[in-house]
């Protein structure tokens, strides 16, 4: 109660193109205006209701801004501090993220996981903002000033209680140079509300494709649609530094077609979390595939000497590119393996394949042999 009462007397940070917005999606309407003081708004349904709105350079804005409100609260029987945060929504793009465990079930977190938590929402936007200028799997480097002055724009809006969730607010503002191929001008903000919903739907159909076939090339689609590997870092460390906490993220973008209906939900259970983990990976060239059979040719053999073991290297194709694999064979394997290598002998062997972005090895190798032209028939 004592911090409501601190923020009640706070100057509420709303502007009068906002407020003006708000009354008018609540049937609200300006019937006339006082010299450069103020507006007057009357209720469609009710014209003795009366609401002056000041001018943004009307003298003592703040206090006449604050009665405005107050009487929008009155008339609503609402809250001063609820009206505020829809007023100051009505203009904005909002994600909000909430946090599900144990732990935070009384509106608490620990603080090193709720300063993580400030931390990657933020890159979260960062990464649909980049991605609006271009679609990589990972970004590095400096970033577009256009996004970075985007960035600069975002407000943490007042948490609420229900686990434990953070707003965070983005001022539906300035214009995108995102190409020629836009039709028309629409502000950056609205383009990486966009793009972030339309990346998170992208990861959220790839997972559903991936639990099919097991197969991550699944996401690859998800990078045209703006997902990234900062992307899924970001959402990672909504889970704690342990990873081990659920979340929900929802997105409310200003009046336009994209969200007439309802705001946009996405849940990220404990295997979406894994599944994030491993798609960071992959975008990034350093993730495993897992019970894999490669046949290939060997074109390159190495055994210190007194060692009874050697690395081989075999030209393969792991999903459908072609790459070097090296493998560590021991004992009679390693002499099978240099043998077919003299007399030009296919060979085959099963593993967990870890590839990176300029290399590929073998893990765990078994079932090494070599293939007779009979056994392709």
């Amino acid at each position: 109660m004592i911090e409501n009462s601190h923020l009640e007397r706070q100057d509420p940070e709303v502007s009068a193109e906002q407020v003006g917005a708000y009354l008018r999606l609540k049937q609200w309407f300006e019937d006339g205006k006082i010299r450069s003081v103020a507006t007057i708004w009357h209720h469609a349904d009710d014209e003795d209701a009366e609401i002056l709105v000041p001018w943004a350079l009307a003298r003592d804005y703040a206090p006449k801004i604050r009665q405005a409100l107050t009487s929008i609260a009155a008339y609503e029987g609402r809250l001063f501090l609820d009206v505020v945060k829809d007023v100051q929504r009505v203009l904005s793009n909002v994600m909000t993220v909430r946090v599900i465990h144990d732990d935070t079930s009384g509106g608490m977190i620990p603080i090193n996981d709720g300063i993580l938590l400030i931390a990657k929402a933020k890159e979260l936007l960062s990464a649909a903002a980049q991605s609006v200028y271009a679609k990589r799997r990972q970004f590095m480097g400096t970033i577009p000033k256009e996004a970075k002055a985007y960035l600069d724009t975002l407000m943490l809006g007042q948490t609420e209680v229900g686990s434990y969730i953070v707003n965070v607010i983005a001022p539906n503002q300035s214009s995108a140079d995102v190409g020629e191929s836009t039709a028309e001008a629409v502000s950056l903000g609205q383009a990486v509300t966009l793009n972030l919903v339309t990346s998170l739907e992208a990861l959220e159909r790839a997972s559903v494709t991936y639990d099919e076939d097991g197969d991550l090339k699944a996401f690859d689609g998800a990078v045209l649609a703006g997902a990234s590997a900062n992307m899924c870092d970001a959402l990672l460390g909504f889970s704690g530094e342990k990873h081990h906490r659920t979340f929900e993220i929802t997105v409310t973008g200003t009046s336009v077609p994209m969200f007439e209906t309802e705001p946009r939900k996405f849940e990220f259970s404990r295997r979406h979390i894994e599944l994030l983990e491993q798609v960071s990976s992959y975008y990034k060239d350093d993730y495993v595939l897992t019970q894999r059979r490669l046949t290939g040719y060997i074109t390159k053999l190495s055994r210190p000497k007194e060692e009874t073991s050697g690395t081989i290297v075999i030209d393969s194709t792991i999903n459908g590119v072609d790459r070097k694999i090296r493998v560590e064979l021991t004992g009679d394997d390693y002499h099978m393996a240099v043998l077919a290598h003299d007399n030009s002998k296919l060979v085959r062997v099963e593993g967990d394949v870890h590839v990176k972005s300029k290399s590929a090895q073998l893990l765990n190798p078994t079932n090494f042999g070599v293939i007779e032209i009979d056994d392709l028939f």
